[in-house]
């Protein structure tokens, strides 16, 4: 597979995430509104800008509707929904040949549906409907994407990207709750929200019954193997792709992602919740960030921009 190709495969899947992840948070914060006070929304809106990075954007946001905007339409925010989706859009058209029809016109058409809409239309009706339809958008894009693509070399490149942009933002999102910066405590209700930010209120309730505690919680989305938005799975996911990719590639340019990816499993698979409570969860996310930005740049270094005396 050629590096380019390989490189727009992987950021069309981490803008699509991102895209994705976003617009699950807007959602489930303007639901969630008619449940918190003035007050404690605008703490648990802080928190969603924390998680999405997009503090510098947001730091004169005072009412829903400023936070909505900016993570939605604001051009100068990375984060935002629609440049996401941009992104994502412009890295699948330079490798459509690489793409089924059906995965190609379900990401035009989601993106060629927002371009005409505005805050102020959104928001005179029910705005939260809109993210919803978004949403479900998003989840069929991810259904044809699974069903009608070859799982080969590009799709693990897919997947990669896919999973080091979720593991990186569920660290996030945990640090944004459970961190020491954060400007207010989460109350009971919050605890309830950040289960639903990450899609996880049912399956952590079959799992733990409907008890939210924060101990219990920071356990399930950091290290339940089984649950797709935790933070085990998706670096499990990462370190099976890449077993898959660049399968002729020398095992001196394989070494060094590999055993960085091996280093974060390890952090994983061995935490402990009871160590962690105890004043070293924000260091142990931010830890977990750092060295899925290592995967990032040796993944490029062995695979993408690498050049011709690498080979040779």
């Amino acid at each position: 597979m050629l590096s380019r190709v390989a490189e727009s495969l992987y950021w069309m899947s981490r803008y699509v995430e991102r895209a994705e992840h976003t617009t699950r948070l807007i959602a489930v914060k303007l639901e969630s509104m008619i449940e918190q006070t003035h007050e404690e929304s605008h703490a648990s809106w802080r928190r969603v800008v924390a998680a999405l990075s997009a503090e510098k954007h947001a730091k004169d946001a005072a009412i829903s509707y400023d936070f909505t905007n900016i993570l939605t339409f604001e051009r100068a925010n990375p984060s935002a929904l629609l440049l996401s989706l941009r992104n994502a859009r412009d890295n699948a058209r330079q490798v459509r040949e690489q793409l089924s029809t059906e995965v190609w016109e379900h990401l035009n058409r989601l993106y060629l549906r927002l371009q005409p809409i505005t805050i102020d239309a959104i928001w005179v009706h029910h705005p939260a409907r809109l993210f919803r339809e978004i949403l479900e958008d998003m989840h069929a894009l991810e259904g044809v994407t699974n069903s009608t693509l070859s799982h080969g070399e590009g799709w693990y490149f897919l997947e990669l990207g896919r999973h080091i942009e979720r593991a990186q933002l569920i660290g996030r999102m945990l640090d944004a709750h459970f961190g020491a910066t954060q400007a207010a405590a989460p109350k009971y209700f919050d605890w309830l929200v950040l289960l639903k930010f990450c899609t996880a209120f049912e399956p952590y309730c079959k799992a733990h019954t409907a008890a939210l505690k924060p101990d219990t919680i920071a356990e399930f989305l950091l290290f339940d193997a089984e649950f797709p938005h935790s933070l085990r799975f998706s670096v499990d996911r990462v370190c099976d792709a890449l077993t898959r990719v660049a399968p002729g590639a020398a095992p001196a340019r394989r070494a060094a992602v590999e055993r960085l990816a091996g280093r974060l499993k390890a952090a994983v698979d061995f935490g402990q919740i009871d160590e962690l409570m105890g004043g070293g969860l924000a260091p142990y996310l931010a830890e977990i960030t750092h060295q899925c930005e290592q995967i990032h740049t040796s993944l490029y270094a062995s695979y993408i921009v690498y050049g011709a005396e690498t080979v040779l």
